[in-house]
C-alpha cells in the first residue's frame, strides 16, 4: 500500500437487496483512521452502489471529477476527508458480491490503466477466494442445521398433544442457539393492523425479558410477512426511511439484528430471530431450514390453538345448551301448569277434608282415637303427595348442571308419567306403561333424561290433540334392552297423533324448525344435544297404527 501511495484500502461485503455496506477485511497506515466498519451504501453512495451493481469500476483521482448524478457520494467522500478512491466490484454468479476498495486520504493521485487492470485482477482473486471460502462454510452449516431441523421435526412428530407447547417452546432455543440468537419467538399480528405479539418466545439465559409483552407496533414488517418476504438485517440501519415506525419499536426492545420469516397458512404469523448484544449476520444457508421449520411450528402452534378454541367452544355450547335447556324446561313447566294446578288442588282439598274429619272425630265425647290417627296419616300422605308435586316443578324451572348417576330407567320413566298424569286425564288420553320391574340401569343425568321423556310426552299429546276425533287417545311408553356391540337400553314413546311427514322426520330436529304454529322449534333439538351428550341416540319413526314413535337409546351400565 505505501509503494503505491495507498492510505487504505477494504474489502466490502454488500447485501444489494438492503443497500448495507459491511467491511469484512480492512487496513490502513498509521495515522489514517480505518474505514467505516457498517454503512447504508444506498443512503450514504447510492451512485457508487448502482455502479456496482452493474459491475463498473469507479475510480478518481479528485472528487470533483465526479459526474453531477454522484452528488451524494460527493458529500459522503468530502465528510470523511477522502481524496482518491478506487471502487471494483466482486461478482460471484453475475451478482454483486462486494467489492475491493483502494483510497488516498492525505493526497490527491492519479491512477493509471495498469494499475486499475491490476487491482480488477486482484478482485476477481479475491471475490473466488471468498466465494469459495463463503460456499463451504455456508454448505458446512446448511449440513449442521439440516441435522438440527430433523432432530426438532422428529421430536413434533412424536410429541403428546398435551406436551406441544413445551416441545415448540424447546425447538425455539435449539434454533436459537445454532444460529446465535439471543431470542427466537413466534409471532402473530392478532389485530392485523401491523401490532405483532409472541405468542410462543426464547431468550437466552441472563437476557431480561418483560413478563407479559404488549402488542408491539411493527407495519412495516408486517407488510413484509403479508407478502411472504424475509427479512434479514445486520443492523437497524439498514431499514428504509419508510420504516421508522418499526425502527423505533426495535430500538425500544434493545433489537440490534433480526431475521424474520413468514409462516405459511398464517397470514399474520411469523418466525422472528433477533440479537440484542451484538450485531449479527445471518446466512443464506440457513434460509430454507428456518422456512421449513417456521412453516411447522406454525402449523403446530396453529392446531394447538385450534383445539384449545375447539374444546373452549365445547364447553360454552355445552353452557349454552343447558342455558337453552333450562329455557326449555321452564317453557314446559308453564305449559303444564294447568295439570299441575288440578294436580296439587287435589291433595289440598283431601288434606282439608281429612283435617276436618279428624277434627270432628277428636271433639266428640268419647272421641275413637285410631280412626283420629288414620285420618292425620292420610292428612301427612296428602300433603307427601303436594309437596312431590312442587319439588318436581322446581325441578324443572331451576338450573342444572350435567351430573351423571347410576339410576333405574323405569323407575325415571315412571315418576315421569306421574307428572304428565293429571294433565292426560284431563285431555282424555290414556298413557300405557310396562309390567313394573326392577329394569335395566344406566348412567345419566336423571333431571335431563327426564327433561327428554317430558317433552316426548307432551309432543305425544298435542299430536294426539289434533289428530282427527274418533281416533285411539292413547300414548305407549315402553322400555327394552337392545343388544349390539354394546348393550342399550332403548326407550319407545309411541303416539296415536296426526304423524310426521317423510321429509320431516329427520327436520324436526333441527333448531327453530317446528310443524306446530305456535313451536319454539327447540325443544327436540335440545333432547337430541342431551341425549347425544350422554352417548346415545334419538330418532323418529313412523308408528305402523298410525302417529309416530320417538325413541332413543342409552349406554346400559355394565
Amino acid at each position: 500500500m505505501e509503494a503505491l501511495n495507498i492510505d487504505r484500502s477494504a474489502l466490502i461485503r454488500i447485501r444489494t437487496q438492503t443497500g448495507c455496506a459491511q467491511v469484512t477485511h480492512a487496513h490502513a497506515v498509521e495515522g489514517v483512521a480505518p474505514v467505516q466498519r457498517l454503512l447504508v451504501a444506498r443512503d450514504a453512495n447510492p451512485w457508487a452502489l448502482s455502479m456496482a451493481i452493474a459491475n463498473r469500476l469507479v475510480a478518481f483521482s479528485r472528487l470533483d471529477d465526479l459526474p453531477p448524478e454522484a452528488s451524494v457520494d460527493k458529500a459522503s467522500w468530502r465528510r470523511v476527508g477522502l481524496k482518491s478512491h478506487v471502487m471494483v466490484p466482486i461478482m460471484v454468479a453475475g451478482h454483486l458480491h462486494g467489492t475491493l476498495n483502494f483510497g488516498s486520504i492525505r493526497v490527491e493521485r492519479e491512477w493509471t490503466d495498469e494499475l486499475l487492470g491490476r487491482m480488477r485482477l486482484l478482485a476477481e482473486i479475491f471475490g473466488s477466494a471468498l466465494a469459495r471460502q463463503r460456499a463451504e462454510e455456508e454448505v458446512e452449516r446448511a449440513i449442521g442445521f439440516e441435522r438440527l431441523a430433523s432432530s426438532i421435526l422428529a421430536s413434533l412428530v412424536l410429541t403428546r398433544p398435551d406436551e406441544q407447547g413445551q416441545v415448540i417452546c424447546h425447538a425455539l432455543r435449539t434454533i436459537g442457539e445454532f444460529v446465535g440468537a439471543d431470542q427466537v419467538a413466534l409471532w402473530r399480528d392478532t389485530s392485523r393492523d401491523g401490532r405483532y405479539e409472541p405468542i410462543q418466545r426464547w431468550s437466552a439465559e441472563g437476557l431480561s425479558v418483560q413478563p407479559d409483552p404488549p402488542a408491539y407496533n411493527l407495519p412495516w414488517l408486517a407488510r413484509r410477512m403479508a407478502d411472504r418476504d424475509v427479512v434479514r438485517l445486520s443492523t437497524l440501519d439498514e431499514l428504509l426511511s419508510a420504516a421508522h415506525v418499526d425502527v423505533n419499536t426495535l430500538r425500544a426492545l434493545g433489537i440490534r439484528s433480526l431475521f424474520m420469516v413468514p409462516v405459511e397458512g398464517e397470514q399474520a404469523s411469523a418466525l422472528l430471530m433477533t440479537t440484542v448484544a451484538r450485531h449479527h449476520t445471518w446466512a443464506d444457508a440457513l434460509l430454507p431450514g428456518v422456512r421449513l421449520l417456521a412453516d411447522v411450528l406454525g402449523s403446530l402452534h396453529a392446531r394447538e390453538s385450534a383445539e384449545r378454541r375447539r374444546l373452549a367452544a365445547e364447553v360454552e355450547a355445552s353452557h349454552w345448551r343447558e342455558r337453552l335447556a333450562h329455557l326449555v324446561r321452564v317453557h314446559t313447566a308453564g305449559e303444564m301448569s294447568v295439570a299441575l294446578a288440578h294436580e296439587i288442588t287435589q291433595p289440598l282439598g283431601a288434606i282439608e277434608n281429612y283435617a276436618i274429619a279428624a277434627r270432628r272425630r277428636a271433639s266428640e265425647a268419647s272421641p275413637d282415637m285410631p280412626k283420629v290417627a288414620e285420618l292425620l296419616d292420610k292428612v301427612i300422605g296428602q300433603s307427601t303427595r303436594a309437596g312431590d308435586v312442587v319439588t318436581r316443578m322446581r325441578s324443572m324451572a331451576k338450573r342444572h348442571e350435567l351430573d351423571p348417576k347410576p339410576i333405574r330407567i323405569e323407575r325415571a320413566v315412571r315418576e315421569c308419567v306421574g307428572m304428565v298424569k293429571m294433565d292426560c286425564d284431563l285431555r282424555d288420553i290414556r298413557i300405557e306403561l310396562p309390567p313394573a320391574s326392577p329394569g335395566p340401569t344406566v348412567v345419566v343425568d336423571e333431571i335431563h333424561v327426564q327433561q327428554v321423556l317430558l317433552n316426548l310426552m307432551r309432543n305425544a299429546m298435542e299430536a294426539i290433540e289434533l289428530a282427527p276425533l274418533g281416533g285411539a287417545r292413547e300414548i305407549a311408553v315402553a322400555v327394552a334392552i337392545r343388544a349390539g356391540e354394546r348393550d342399550e337400553v332403548r326407550v319407545d314413546v309411541a303416539d296415536r297423533g296426526v304423524g310426521i311427514t317423510e321429509g320431516d322426520l329427520e327436520r324436526i330436529f333441527e333448531s327453530f324448525y317446528s310443524t306446530k304454529s305456535s313451536g319454539l322449534g327447540v325443544g327436540l333439538a335440545i333432547c337430541r344435544k342431551l341425549i347425544e351428550a350422554h352417548g346415545g341416540k334419538l330418532w323418529a319413526s313412523h308408528n305402523p297404527g298410525g302417529g309416530a314413535i320417538f325413541s332413543f337409546t342409552l349406554p346400559q351400565l355394565p
